[in-house]
């Protein structure tokens, strides 16, 4: 079995059946772009936190500049993808219009795809993803005990493992005020592309073809909550994506997929770098020995190593460095995709391109650097720690509420939930975790922090 990019590219949206008709100078990639961009889940990135929770200062990354800059390094290493997949293949067809595909089809994908990778991620980043598995884990000695211990054990699964992409996945397809099928009406292929992850939360069963890899990267996290089975299936069944278990969700990914993992690794590994030299946790000439590696090894536009070397300005100097290295990334990137093309084609390859990249070793040192010099500042980790017990506060403050909401006080605070995560007496228990959870999911850092203070009396809240 062979994946075919005939089934794999389509037009068709979520939500709907029929081609657009409507005249309109953009394609539908182009179109799921800006749906993203216009989404309040998109503008809410700009108050998450990416390394540096809550930044003072307006030069550091949040969430928002970071998937910006991912669909930046998307779009390149798409386009030359989609070069090198249409020269492989031939001509390739839109399977819903009929239309051909060109190299700039695959770099709109995946611009797209990149654009929301991070849309899921709750306040304070992979911090807050931990707070929410940890109070579950804790469920006895809190108010979620009675709704959790009447779920089945895989959506149990889905809160002990509980995973920002998941919870992107809804938020596109699943979990929009509007009501719509279809949460924001993406395209299949945006869709499929966006799924790092392939499966449900659980102990799967593989069958022969996920038995074929060793260790299979889409599986290391929930892709998908219990909710959304059902729609995820239905798209990887649209794009006959090849199945790596027989019993429950799991498919091999779309092969764009590899495309957006590689350009947010590329981003985040250099760009975080960039953040520690602005707060002045790591120097210019640290910075320019981890970068210099990668900038002399371009081999589609060699630079002049000392013209960089003679910048004045330090900023501009990091700057430029980080410019070529990433361009070196993304050839080597894509090297590695041409290489390990015909296995990713029939779902025998499942690994991050970042970790078969000829310079692996030198972009493994970045990693090493920020962990000992980043994630261990110490405002970081306060900032951190902070997030947690907001996380945790909000959670069980909800959840005694709802526990109680025969109660005015109960009933009150949740009635204070927006209308689409007020969870009602009839809804089933998982109903009731998942709407609270993505409420609070959904949440910014600082409006996290401030509903936690009003709440808990750290804070009194304005009467206008």
């Amino acid at each position: 079995m062979r994946l075919d990019w005939n089934k794999l590219i389509t037009s068709k949206r979520l939500g709907t059946t029929a081609p657009n008709l409507q005249a309109d100078a953009r394609n539908e990639f182009e179109r799921d772009v800006d749906r993203i961009i216009f989404s309040s889940a998109f503008r809410r990135l700009q108050d998450k936190t990416q390394v540096f929770p809550i930044p003072k200062s307006d030069f550091i990354h949040s969430r928002l500049t970071h998937s910006i800059e991912v669909a930046s390094v998307g779009r390149s290493l798409g386009k030359l993808i989609g070069k090198f997949i249409l020269k492989t293949e031939g001509l390739i067809k839109d399977a819903h219009t009929g239309e051909d595909i060109n190299p700039e089809t695959f770099s709109n994908i995946i611009a797209a795809a990149c654009m929301c990778h991070d849309i899921g991620n709750p306040p304070f980043g992979h911090s807050g993803e931990d707070a929410f598995r940890n109070y579950f884990e804790n469920y006895q000695n809190n108010s979620s005990k009675d709704l959790f211990e009447r779920l089945s054990n895989s959506e149990k699964e889905d809160f002990l493992r509980f995973e920002g992409n998941a919870e992107g996945f809804r938020i596109l397809t699943n979990d929009h005020p509007s009501g719509y099928p279809g949460g924001l009406k993406m395209t299949y292929t945006t869709l499929a592309a966006f799924s790092k992850y392939t499966c449900e939360a659980g102990k799967l069963e593989l069958n022969k073809l996920g038995y074929s890899v060793n260790k299979r990267r889409s599986s290391k996290k929930v892709g998908v909550f219990q909710e959304e089975k059902r729609i995820f299936n239905e798209i990887a069944v649209e794009l006959e994506l090849l199945k790596l278990s027989n019993k429950q969700i799991y498919f091999c990914r779309h092969p764009l997929s590899f495309i957006l993992e590689a350009a947010d690794n590329i981003s985040y590994q250099v760009m975080d770098l960039e953040d520690g030299h602005k707060l002045g946790l790591i120097s210019t000439n640290e910075v320019v020995e981890l970068l210099k590696p990668f900038v002399l090894n371009i081999k589609n536009d060699p630079c002049n190593i000392d013209d960089l070397l003679s910048i004045n300005d330090d900023y501009e100097k990091v700057g430029a460095f980080r410019a070529k290295a990433i361009n070196s990334l993304i050839y080597q990137c894509y090297d590695v995709f041409e290489k390990n093309y015909s296995k990713i084609m029939t779902g025998e390859f499942d690994s991050e391109l970042t970790d078969l990249i000829e310079q692996k070793n030198e972009f493994e040192k970045l990693d090493e650097i920020k962990k000992e010099k980043l994630f261990s500042y110490y405002k970081v980790v306060a900032i951190e720690s902070s997030g947690r017990h907001v996380i945790s506060g909000l959670l069980e403050l909800y959840l005694d509420a709802y526990k109680n909401i025969k109660k005015k006080y109960g009933e009150n605070i949740i009635n204070m939930l927006p209308p689409h995560y007020r969870p009602s007496e009839t809804d089933r228990p998982y109903v009731v975790l998942l709407k609270i959870s993505s409420y609070l999911s959904r949440m910014t850092d600082s409006f996290a922090i401030d509903q936690f203070r009003s709440l808990t009396g750290h804070k009194f809240p304005d009467i206008d």
